[in-house]
């Protein structure tokens, strides 16, 4: 799959501030993507990770900076769809930042694991954005949810922001709603699998940072159980 930014990578803290998108500006922006691919004759799907899933869908944030997406199967033809879109949105609202459609969760997903994780996503279907030219799925909950307890225990990419520990609790409760009749639990050694599953590095911040996203989804959720066993 190709890449949708307006450079090469940076290095953290070489960027400028990206504007603030709320939910409102997000859905016109996708509306402007979707209108100019199918005027091409286009239908693409691409795979949303990160903030812009919880603004627009799970709406547990009031704003994020980007959407970051990814799909293994596009090719240079549909990534160029979507770089033009994307440039239609921002002539329509210079606000947008020139940014904010891109494609650099690719940096942060190892090369092997993108078609597992874009098939993954598609049979998850949890559907962001549906119009005619785009669909938008969620990344798996699983994996952001990883991501998440990745990052806050500094294993992985970037330094913890305030509000991940929230976005995983969110993101781990949207992964247990299909079973919350079986009580909704997990064990820590699935969590541990899927680490294994993700190339993540487990460390012992890992077990701590767990515990304090159990203790948060128990006491958001009111429960009187540990989610995670």
């Amino acid at each position: 799959m190709g890449q949708i930014c307006s450079g090469p990578r940076k290095t953290p803290g070489s960027d400028p501030p990206l504007p603030l998108l709320n939910r409102t500006m997000l859905l016109q922006a996708l509306r402007t993507v979707a209108t100019s691919v199918a005027k091409t004759g286009g239908n693409l799907t691409v795979v949303a990770v990160g903030g812009a899933v919880n603004t627009i869908y799970l709406q547990s944030r009031e704003t994020t900076r980007d959407i970051d997406f990814f799909n293994a199967y596009l090719g240079p033809d549909d990534v160029n769809k979507l770089a033009t879109a994307a440039r239609d949105a921002i002539k329509r609202n210079k606000g947008l930042g020139e940014d904010w459609f891109n494609s650099r969760a690719l940096f942060f997903v190892p090369n092997d694991k993108h078609q597992a994780l874009t098939d993954e996503a598609f049979s998850q279907r949890e559907i962001i954005f549906e119009e005619p030219g785009l669909t938008v799925l969620a990344a798996p909950w699983n994996y952001a949810f990883c991501c998440k307890v990745d990052r806050i225990a500094r294993a992985g990419h970037g330094d913890p922001r305030p509000y991940d520990l929230d976005d995983a609790m969110h993101y781990l409760a949207r992964y247990l709603r299909p079973f919350k009749q079986d009580v909704g639990q997990i064990a820590r050694e699935k969590i541990r699998a899927w680490f294994v599953r993700y190339s993540l590095e487990w460390t012992e911040s890992t077990d701590e940072v767990l515990d304090r996203v159990s203790e948060r989804y128990v006491t958001y959720f009111n429960l009187y159980y540990s989610v995670i066993t």
